[in-house]
């Protein structure tokens, strides 16, 4: 169990640094159609919520664009993938979303949105620090708008996972079963985002 669940965080910690790289030469100036997330126009987030996150970059470097989307289905952690096709101007089809890890208990994403004036100027004191849209302040959400998505510079991953059988000799201290659980958490900066 904790293998299985270290490696899906340690790819979803490296890809998620990659949100907002764009391939020089190539331009993508539209989302995936007819998804939850689509609006027409391609963001370096495309979705950002408490329980999935789509994001736009060259995640393994191959010189194409793909759009990555995260989210739990049923209890699997599942993975999605779109490829930019330079040639035609459009995604290509996704093959589907596929499973990375199985009993997955939780997936919470939380943002930090700069809130300063060189990000979102909001005219509000986000931090709770008394001074409006100061130097390098940020908002904390786990739901952010649109435009709150454009100006994300840190993201808090946190992913429980559950042991597969029963042990019978110990007793989760909250959940009261048999089951034992890991929960793992990472903050992750987006190294192109704000550049």
């Amino acid at each position: 169990m904790q293998q299985n669940v270290r490696a899906s965080e340690h790819m979803m910690v490296r890809e998620i640094r990659m949100a907002g790289y764009e391939v020089s030469g190539i331009y993508v100036g539209v989302d995936v159609p007819g998804k939850p997330f689509s609006d027409g126009v391609k963001d370096a987030f495309e979705e950002a919520t408490s329980q999935s996150i789509a994001f736009t970059s060259d995640v393994d470097g191959d010189g194409e664009m793909e759009t990555i989307r995260y989210c739990l289905k049923k209890d699997s952690l599942a993975r999605e993938r779109w490829r930019w096709n330079a040639l035609g101007g459009k995604w290509k089809k996704s093959s589907g979303a596929r499973s990375m890890s199985e009993n997955i208990e939780g997936l919470h994403f939380c943002y930090w949105i700069l809130a300063d004036d060189e990000g979102l100027n909001n005219n509000q004191d986000d931090d709770g620090d008394s001074y409006v849209d100061e130097k390098g302040e940020l908002l904390f959400t786990d739901q952010p708008s649109k435009e709150e998505r454009e100006n994300i510079r840190i993201v808090r991953l946190t992913l429980t996972a559950k042991s597969t059988r029963p042990d019978p000799h110990y007793i989760h201290p909250v959940h009261g079963d048999h089951f034992r659980r890991i929960t793992l958490s990472s903050i992750i900066k987006p190294r192109n985002m704000g550049l």
